[in-house]
């Protein structure tokens, strides 16, 4: 263990006597990890004359306190667990529990004067941008290699950074787009950056978009780990109104000065192989786009954002043509064709839901064997990270309408989510993205952190006129659990036999 870790008088006084430390400012430098709050306070002279500060105070909000001052010449460490407690001094034999947070709070506080004395940016004010959420561990562990290489000198334009909202309220200053996004790095020279695009709680499963400097918001890579590879290309992205693209000129011989330790580090540490060509980063970005850009689309319209350019390959499988070649020849439920036409004139009216064609062979996804792929009839989109809605033909006979919907989630699998089609209509009016939890189904519709879809009253009413179904008040009641105790076991048996005939 490096020695500046050490619980000493020596290293207690050099936090103390840090420049990150205010001289003049008897309040003293507030931080914040985690549930701790911490103030740390350089000696001073209080109007009686006393040496007060020379402390440093850590708070946690279950009441644990602890109090790390000099005094006399002294280093003293006492804490109290509660408020209603008297403080006790921290030795060998207090709780474990005590001790280990005292050592994790005093190593961060260390790492935190570390990098601010060194100048740039810190990792516990790169890590506070991410909110709530825990840092990818690719990012994580590209700051610890730029803060010892430098940023903008490993890879053309890139730097991480931390960015305040100024550019994506030129959008939309809505809190809930504002809080869609984390922007974490400059991507140009120019001023264009990089934002994490938050539609899941892990944003390591997230996709990164760019924000060009002169306009133009553009998917980039599925995750920050294809971010990072993309990095290795070394070239700085282009990005306009309607495209991002990495172009290297045959003639370009400039690198930048750390790239060569950047593709070792990536390589030892990611498992990253370096980009060598154009068409590898174009890969890249399209498969985030395959898998996101539909969807962001839409999220774009639900904020009035311009997106006549650069989303024009979407249009092919929005079409009426697109949509019914799902269905191979079999009829079209009537509801969904009425649901077409309102989709036509009404973006956006349940979360990211979306009647669309697909590709049969985005199935094999799930199961390779043609049986199964007969038997599944995808036509909707379901989430903004593509999962989709389908029907399933248990092979009785049934009429398309009275089959029961499936939803299939890449990540974790497929279940039965409604009885029919109409059901599944009605369980549109909550306004959800079902997500596959484990072997369950969850509703991840957040509706104070989410705006609800832009016309959810109009598609309300529509139902209401069309098929006098009122709005469903308990999804999981009325609708999914209903269809799952009905379909879920011959479901189960008929996706394991088809599975097995593959």
């Amino acid at each position: 263990m490096d020695k500046k870790y050490d619980f000493t008088i020596e290293n207690f006084t050099r936090i103390i006597n840090s420049d990150s430390v205010p001289a003049h400012d008897r309040n003293g430098l507030d931080l914040e990890f985690g549930n701790a709050e911490i103030t740390i306070k350089k000696p001073y002279i209080d109007t009686e004359g006393q040496t007060m500060g020379n402390s440093i105070f850590i708070w946690q909000d279950n009441g644990l306190c602890i109090s790390i001052r000099i005094e006399a010449g002294f280093l003293f460490t006492f804490y109290r667990e509660t408020e209603k407690e008297s403080f006790k001094t921290l030795e060998a034999a207090s709780p474990d529990v005590i001790k280990e947070f005292a050592w994790q709070t005093w190593t961060g506080i260390v790492n935190y004067i570390d990098d601010a004395d060194a100048g740039g940016i810190t990792f516990h004010d790169f890590q506070k941008q991410f909110g709530i959420y825990a840092i990818p561990y690719d990012l994580e562990r590209l700051f610890k290699f730029e803060k010892e290489y430098g940023g903008g000198i490993y890879a053309d334009g890139f730097c991480l950074n931390l960015i305040d909202n100024t550019g994506l309220e030129t959008y939309s200053e809505e809190e809930s787009f504002l809080n869609s996004f984390i922007e974490f790095a400059t991507a140009t020279a120019g001023g264009s950056t990089y934002a994490i695009w938050v539609i899941n709680e892990n944003l390591e499963k997230c996709p990164v978009v760019v924000f060009g400097d002169e306009g133009g918001i553009h998917l980039v890579a599925k995750n920050t780990a294809d971010l990072v590879r993309l990095l290795s290309y070394d070239v700085e992205i282009s990005v306009d109104w309607k495209s991002a693209y990495f172009y290297k000129d045959e003639e370009q011989d400039d690198q930048s000065e750390h790239r060569e330790a950047f593709w070792a580090w990536s390589k030892a540490n990611l498992g990253l192989e370096p980009i060598q060509t154009d068409e590898e980063a174009a890969v890249i970005i399209k498969e985030a786009n395959d898998q996101f850009a539909d969807s962001l689309y839409d999220f774009l319209i639900k904020y009035n954002i311009d997106v006549e350019e650069g989303f024009e390959a979407l249009r092919e499988h929005r079409s009426f043509e697109a949509f019914e070649k799902n269905f191979r020849g079999k009829e079209i439920p009537q509801e969904l064709i009425s649901l077409y036409a309102f989709q036509e004139n009404h973006a956006n009216y349940s979360q990211y839901f979306l009647l669309r064609g697909y590709d049969l062979s985005v199935l094999k996804t799930w199961n390779q064997s043609d049986t199964f792929i007969s038997a599944v009839i995808p036509f909707a989109r379901a989430t903004s990270f593509g999962a989709l809605y389908a029907l399933w033909d248990e092979g009785v006979g049934k009429e398309t309408k009275d089959m029961p919907v499936i939803v299939l989630d890449e990540e974790n699998g497929i279940d039965i989510v409604a009885e029919n089609v109409l059901q599944l209509l009605r369980l549109l009016t909550y306004d959800i993205e079902p997500v596959l939890d484990g072997e369950c189904i969850r509703l991840s519709n957040d509706r104070d952190s989410y705006a609800l879809s832009n016309n959810m009253d109009a598609y309300v009413t529509w139902l209401s006129d069309n098929f006098k179904i009122a709005p469903v008040e308990e999804p999981f009641e009325e609708i999914i659990d209903p269809a799952q105790e009905k379909f879920s076991d011959a479901f189960w048996y008929w996706e394991k036999e088809t599975t097995d005939k593959a």
